[in-house]
């Protein structure tokens, strides 16, 4: 996955010169550190999910995987994928209707 930094940035702030960037990945095990100079910031995912970050590293590894600062942007992505579900709809209705067309012809 590319990580967009000027969504990073937008959400979480500017990297303090502090935090060093590791990869925890899904590890169960790993614990965020909070940082009593971090505001928290509630993050969305697209499953309506919700956590609240504790420090500039925990807002990045969440962001940089898909979650959401507010939930307009979740609303968002929903209307995407409405619109494309609604436009694979036509188009499959349009060859049915194509392929029904030429075979009308062909009797």
């Amino acid at each position: 996955m590319d990580i967009d930094y000027s969504e990073i940035e937008k959400i979480c702030g500017g990297k303090p010169n502090n935090v060093e960037i590791i990869d925890v990945g899904n590890n169960p095990n790993f614990v965020f550190t909070n940082d009593v100079d971090f505001e928290a910031i509630n993050l969305y995912d697209i499953e309506n999910n919700v956590i609240s970050v504790n420090s500039w590293f925990e807002c990045y590894h969440y962001v940089s995987g898909g979650w959401f600062s507010n939930l307009e942007s979740l609303s968002r992505l929903e209307e995407f994928f409405s619109y494309l579900l609604i436009f694979l709809s036509l188009g499959i209705i349009s060859i049915y209707q194509l392929i029904n067309i030429k075979n009308e012809k062909k009797l």
